[in-house]
This record gives structure tokens, sequence and C-alpha cells, in this order.
């Protein structure tokens, strides 16, 4: 007499459907096989990646977290980046554009129009005169509170999701 297969474990979440599928549709080593197929698919299935932490905006003068409340004008990408720090504009070629043309009304003028810097820093060396700006959310952070110099903060020139196009519009600089 053959020995059952154990099945597998249910995952609470959208997972759980390819897992019980997989281990209904085969028997013995297949089974573990497509177990572990279906373990390795679950990171495909949405709802079952693992979430990215929100991000802490932080001011760039001590650490110490920043208060951004919320938009007037709540967008996709903008609650999308407060939840999880990923700037969906970095590949929407419109959004760029959009940012582009605020770093030329805003932004050239102390950073030079291809961001290696005037009177202010550059924004495509990899050397960061505030090592936050390495990230959108540190960037971001920036360009709503200020910095030293002539760097003051952009909160009452444009909206949240403007700096959003901002930041991804000079993300393009260093490439």
């Amino acid at each position: 007499m053959r020995a059952r297969a154990r099945r597998p474990e249910r995952v609470p979440n959208a997972a759980a459907g390819v897992l019980s599928a997989a281990a209904s549709s085969t028997s013995g080593r297949r089974r573990a096989t497509a177990f572990a197929l279906a373990i390795a698919c679950a990171a495909c299935v949405p709802g079952t990646q693992a979430h990215a932490e929100k991000p802490v905006f932080r001011h760039p003068f001590d650490g110490q977290p920043i208060d951004v409340p919320e938009a007037k004008t709540k967008t996709p990408a903008l609650e999308r980046f407060k939840q999880t720090g990923e700037n969906m504009y970095r590949d929407d070629a419109t959004a760029v554009g959009q940012g582009k043309a605020l770093y030329d009304q805003w932004c050239q003028v102390c950073h030079a129009a291809d961001g290696t810097g005037k009177m202010c820093p550059s924004l495509v060396v990899s050397d960061h005169i505030y090592p936050q700006t390495s990230n959108d959310a540190g960037m971001f952070a920036i360009l709503y509170v200020g910095a030293s110099g002539a760097m003051q903060s952009f909160a009452s020139r444009m909206s949240q999701d403007e700096m959003l196009k901002v930041v991804a519009y000079v993300r393009t600089l260093s490439k």
C-alpha cells in the first residue's frame, strides 16, 4: 500500500487557490513539484506579494519625520507613493514630460538644465549632499520642506503630485 502524500498547508490569501489546485491535481512526487511551483508562482498572484513598507518622509537637517498632510488633489500615483514609496510616474512618459516642464520652470536655474548643478548641488551624481535624495521618498521630502541655502519648500508652489513628476524627471537625468 502506498503512503498518502501530505497535502500542503493552506495559505490564507490569493495563493491558497493556486496551492490547493496544485495539490489536488497531482499525486506523490509530482505533488511536491507542483507545490514548489505553486509557491514560486504565488508571488505573481495579485495580493500575495509582500507589501513595501510605508515610506517615512524625513527632514534633511535632523532626520526627524515630517508631516505630509493629505493632498488637496489626490491621484492614484500619489496615493500609491504614500503607501509604498513607489513613484509610478518613473515609467510614464507623459508624467516625465510634465515633470521636465516643472523642472525647467522651478529647478534648472539652480541645478542646471542637465541636473549637474550650478549654485546648488548636482542631482545626477551618486555622492549626494543629502543622502536621502538617493531615493524618491527622500527627494520628495526635500521638495516638500526644503533644504539649506536657496532650496526653499515647494509645498506652496506645486502640488504633491507635481513634485512626484519632478522626481520622475530628475531620475531620467542620470541615465
